[in-house]
């Protein structure tokens, strides 16, 4: 099966002990047009190994670890504490100057399906166990804010509605992979 992948935000900075309180997930649909039930996380194999990659790359040294992780709500939240090494300091002084904002967790799905959310078909993940946390330059989902230690919301900037000539609009290709996905995990 697949690993999949999702964005989160920023909740506050610990500049001293160089940790990062974020939201790693929410329960809402993102622009794939999925949903990550917070719910559903399974935490017990994370937990024993608790690695911060930098954008999925599990290739590299971990840049931080999870020192909490949670679910509050809708709400994966998690506090991860950065490395010392060279490419963790780099990511971290990019997290605190406030040039990087974006989470995003990798996934096994354990049960999903489709479900109509808003007169809409939207695949939802029920139960998942997560595999790792990492620091992305982009994140997915739109809706997604950043709060900053003084709590100061950042407003992402208004997003332009397509025309309705684009109401039938192709899948994109990771659609188009997340749907093969659910028709094997169907009949898997």
């Amino acid at each position: 099966m697949d690993r999949l992948q999702s964005y989160g935000y920023v909740r506050e900075i610990d500049e001293e002990a160089r940790r990062v309180r974020v939201v790693a997930s929410t329960s809402a649909v993102a622009r794939d047009d999925m949903i990550i039930r917070a719910g559903g996380w399974q935490l017990r194999n994370y937990q024993r190994n608790p690695v911060v990659l930098w954008a999925h790359n599990d290739r590299e040294l971990p840049i931080a670890r999870a020192v909490e992780t949670s679910v509050d709500g809708d709400n994966l939240v998690q506090l991860h504490e950065f490395a010392t090494h060279p490419r963790a300091a780099e990511i971290f002084d990019l997290v605190r100057g406030g040039f990087l904002n974006a989470t995003s967790v990798r996934w096994y799905p354990l049960e999903a399906g489709y479900e109509k959310q808003n007169g809409k078909d939207v695949y939802v993940f029920r139960k998942q166990e997560l595999l790792e946390v990492s620091w992305v330059p982009v994140p997915a989902d739109p809706g997604a804010l950043v709060v900053r230690a003084d709590g100061a919301a950042f407003e992402p900037p208004t997003i332009m509605p397509e025309p309705a000539a684009a109401a039938v609009k192709e899948p994109t290709p990771a659609q188009r992979l997340l749907r093969g996905f659910a028709k094997e995990a169907r009949h898997g």
